[in-house]
């Protein structure tokens, strides 16, 4: 008589290896090879290998130091001389206390426009 092994409690778990995670990855990401053939070859369910494909994706990303630039542009010296005028005349934070006990805190060099409307909305809310 053959060995028979009885399987107790809830369900089995098995534990699988970085390595064989990813050899069954790439069998899944073979062409015309679905995750669900591959999941029945191996016993699995389909959602595992899309988990596993997750799990090994934000490794990927995490491990990816690449260096990014942003654009730049660049000012003329006449620009800068003219946005420093501006700022001397109007620079920094004003609060606006409301007749309604509301306050506003806006930058100094707000058009005029805005800041009207500004004042009428938090006036009427």
């Amino acid at each position: 008589m053959g060995r028979m092994e009885i399987i107790t409690g809830r369900e089995r778990r098995r534990r699988w290896s970085d390595e064989d995670k990813l050899r069954i990855l790439e069998e899944a990401s073979a062409p015309q090879t679905s995750a669900a053939a591959v999941a029945r070859r191996h016993d699995l369910l389909p959602q595992q290998i899309y988990t596993w494909r997750r799990q090994f994706r934000v490794i990927e990303q995490a491990g990816d130091e690449s260096v990014s630039f942003l654009p730049v542009g660049l000012i003329e010296e006449e620009d800068i001389a003219r946005r420093r005028k501006a700022r001397g005349r109007r620079s920094g934070r004003i609060e606006v206390k409301l007749v309604n006990g509301r306050a506003l805190c806006i930058d100094a060099d707000i058009d005029d426009d805005i800041l009207s409307r500004l004042i009428r909305v938090v006036e009427e809310a």
